[in-house]
């Protein structure tokens, strides 16, 4: 008998255990860590190497200032972002493959915190959440993987997730900031994340009005005035960032009925193509209702939800629609997901069904995991081939360099979805990029 009651604890002492979860996070930050060094740099990266201003080689800092204000006229308003892209690529490759891995690492514990609040210790929640990332993410490689992408994806949402953090907890147990010197850094970061990026600042913005006038009307909390200058800070900022003259001509050049019916359309596919979490949502939250589930949680879920499906459809009035700027929205449903998840595995009856959700999802990230891992390898091996060519013939003096086109198979690769290199024209994107930053005439895709 007390031996039956030692195997039945041992489930739970697992999932509760401290050294096992930072097991976990340190496995999280190995396999991020090795997908990043099988990165290779593509596409913009190549151009993003160079000044806006004059076409020079980035090499030091006094050059990003008149580079972002070139920049600004000739490409977009994302100047925080992009700043930091160039930055990162005049530093050693394996800096940025370091601090990038700990992004996505320090995200899916962000998520994991939110969704987990004071309850106890749950492993599964967080084995759960970095599974759902490598299951669900549209172009996965994009977005975690490659640098710019990154910078300016997975970056942007967990500063924007950071940065919401604040507005939660005072909803959900109304504490402030309480220094004065804490209200002015993040007031300024609010600035920062506003100017960032285009649908995760419009997030930000909708999802701090909501967890305020929700714990103004609800809970009739008092609203520090850092908050709410905190809210017009991000709106200046991204006021700064859409009035850019090229975000204007982009805009001025796309914004037609049919581009917005087009974009309509883009961010319902999307939606369909995640459709799962976005059931497991539906039925979570039906349950959590029908067990009447503590209000805080089942509207922090919901406000997610809605956040997810704001940061995605505001995509609508958009110049370029990109999958990967649907990645936030994504990752607003998973932590929904897990929300309801963290508050119905404590309920006892329902432990069985939420441990059996878990490791469906578990076996489902282990294959995807697999196999993105094997395509991002198998890639890796031929970029590298095609610039160990490049070095070579240019160190025997041949500077027009043809080489073998390159293609992955999955999403899970940068690669998927990004221009390799033209295969006609050696002057075009992105191939006069990649032929100046390895010291060629031209490199042309045979």
């Amino acid at each position: 008998m007390k031996k039956e009651i030692v195997i039945e604890k041992i489930p739970g002492q697992l999932n509760r255990s401290k050294w096992l979860m930072l097991l976990i996070l340190a496995f999280m930050y190995l396999v991020m860590l090795y997908c990043n060094l099988k990165t290779n740099l593509l596409a913009d990266d190549y151009m993003y190497c160079f000044s806006f201003a004059d076409g020079s080689r980035m090499e030091s800092l006094s050059q990003l200032i008149p580079s972002m204000a070139a920049h600004r006229l000739t490409m977009n308003g994302r100047l925080i972002s992009h700043s930091l892209v160039q930055i990162s690529l005049m530093l050693p490759l394996w800096i940025f493959k370091l601090v990038n891995s700990a992004v996505l690492v320090g995200e899916v514990y962000l998520v994991y915190r939110i969704a987990n609040r004071d309850r106890e210790r749950s492993n599964l929640l967080l084995l759960c959440i970095f599974g759902c990332i490598w299951i669900f993410t549209l172009n996965f490689g994009q977005v975690i993987l490659w640098q710019d992408g990154s910078v300016n994806y997975l970056w942007a949402t967990f500063f924007s997730l950071l940065f919401l953090t604040v507005y939660m907890r005072k909803y959900l147990c109304d504490r402030d900031i309480n220094s004065l010197p804490g209200r002015i850094l993040y007031v300024l970061s609010a600035l920062l994340v506003g100017a960032y990026s285009e649908n995760c600042a419009s997030t930000v913005i909708f999802l701090a009005c909501c967890f305020m006038l929700l714990g103004r009307f609800l809970k009739k909390q008092k609203i520090a005035p850092y908050l709410w200058i905190s809210v017009l800070a991000a709106l200046a900022g991204f006021v700064f960032m859409m009035t850019a003259p090229a975000q204007i001509a982009n805009k001025s050049s796309q914004f037609t009925v049919s581009n917005l019916f087009d974009n309509f359309v883009a961010a319902l596919e999307m939606y369909r193509r995640i459709w799962t979490p976005m059931v497991v949502y539906t039925i979570l939250a039906a349950i959590a209702y029908g067990r009447k589930t503590d209000r805080d949680t089942q509207l922090l879920a919901a406000l997610l939800m809605l956040g997810s499906l704001a940061s995605v459809f505001v995509l609508t009035f958009a110049s370029f629609f990109p999958e990967r700027s649907a990645y936030i929205g994504t990752l607003l449903i998973i932590s929904a997901d897990a929300v309801l998840f963290a508050s119905l595995f404590q309920e006892l009856k329902l432990r069985p069904l939420m441990t059996a959700l878990g490791a469906l999802c578990l076996m489902a990230a282990l294959y995807k995991g697999s196999v993105g891992v094997q395509d991002i390898v198998k890639t890796n091996y031929y970029l590298t081939e095609n610039e160990k060519q490049i070095v070579a013939c240019r160190e025997e003096g041949i500077m027009d360099v043809e080489v073998y086109r390159v293609y992955s198979s999955t999403g899970y690769c940068a690669l998927e979805g990004l221009g390799y290199l033209n295969t006609e024209v050696a002057d075009s994107w992105p191939n006069k990029y990649m032929a100046a930053y390895y010291g060629v005439d031209s490199i042309i895709g045979g």
